[in-house]
């Protein structure tokens, strides 16, 4: 009796699932009648309501799950104007920069576009949605530790990289893996913590450069502050890029050096060509920073 009980809520769990005891009711979008098994649920305001197939399918299948968690109609509605306003200015993708395992992220410098996706290629059916730089609110590309060994010589660390962004229109957040085996050699570790401090890698700089340096170009246009009016507006966005520094507020002749100090020991010359190649770059960029606030005084 106890296992007919188990079986018969495991079916009626089965069926909620499925929509067999969900009322009948009337696409949001379009009106359309709808039977429980047809209705696709959005559950992420205090007003649930639900769309027809054809009308949740104009979301793009990448941000579907975030926008069923998370979205209003108001929402959903603020999307399809999106979709529809910028669909030309974003079918003009062409990546000139890839990262990640399987190209995850793609970004197009030239026209402030971007997507996280899957495909070595970029095809439109197969990849992230196609995103602009001038509708991002927040992002993050981190790596993530899974497991640490300690040697005699040296620490390394296994874990991922990730990239995480935060948009305003499309209101998403979307995170994919760039790469889930990522190794990183452990520069310092906490003296009373398991906090660890991970060398750079270029190529992972190289990502956080592309992606700063669209953000801030996207926020100078907002703000009239165009490369026309400074032309060395774009090489001094890459040299704060390079030194993680946020504004020439921040830039300071100590904190200067001891940030040259500590990216010429990531990427000493010695190291190889690629590091040869970003020592040069690291010190171009200091000599650019430091010839600005020497001329602020």
């Amino acid at each position: 009796m106890f296992w007919v009980i188990v079986v018969l809520a495991v079916v009626a769990v089965v069926l909620f699932k499925l929509g067999i005891f969900r009322k009948p009711a009337a696409c949001k979008c379009c009106g359309k009648s709808l039977k429980g098994t047809e209705q696709i649920v959005f559950n992420g305001s205090a007003e649930r309501f639900v769309l027809c197939k054809e009308c949740a399918a104009k979301i793009h299948p990448q941000i579907t799950k975030y926008a069923k968690d998370n979205w209003s109609y108001e929402d959903y509605t603020t999307y399809l104007a999106w979709d529809e306003a910028t669909k030309e200015e974003r079918a003009a993708f062409s990546p000139t920069d890839n990262y990640g395992y399987n190209s995850a992220l793609m970004v197009d410098m030239e026209h402030g576009l971007f997507t996280l996706g899957k495909s070595k290629i970029f095809k439109d059916n197969e990849n992230g949605l196609v995103l602009r730089f001038a509708d991002v609110n927040d992002f993050d590309i981190d790596f993530s530790p899974e497991e640490v060994k300690e040697g005699l010589i040296t620490d390394k660390a296994k874990g991922r990289e990730y990239a995480m962004v935060d948009m305003t229109c499309p209101r998403v957040v979307i995170e994919e893996t760039l790469n889930s085996a990522a190794k990183y050699r452990i520069k310092q570790k906490g003296f009373f913590s398991s906090h660890y401090t991970y060398e750079i890698k270029g190529a992972f700089l190289d990502i956080i450069q592309a992606f700063t340096i669209c953000l801030w170009i996207e926020e100078a246009k907002r703000n009239g502050n165009d490369t026309e009016e400074n032309q060395n507006f774009d090489e001094v966005q890459k040299a704060l890029a390079l030194f993680m520094f946020d504004s020439m507020a921040d830039v300071t002749e100590d904190n200067l050096k001891k940030q040259r100090n500590s990216l010429i020991k990531a990427f000493h010359p010695d190291g190889g060509e690629d590091n040869a190649s970003y020592a040069q770059k690291i010190n171009t960029a200091y000599d650019l920073l430091f010839s600005l606030i020497r001329n602020q005084k």
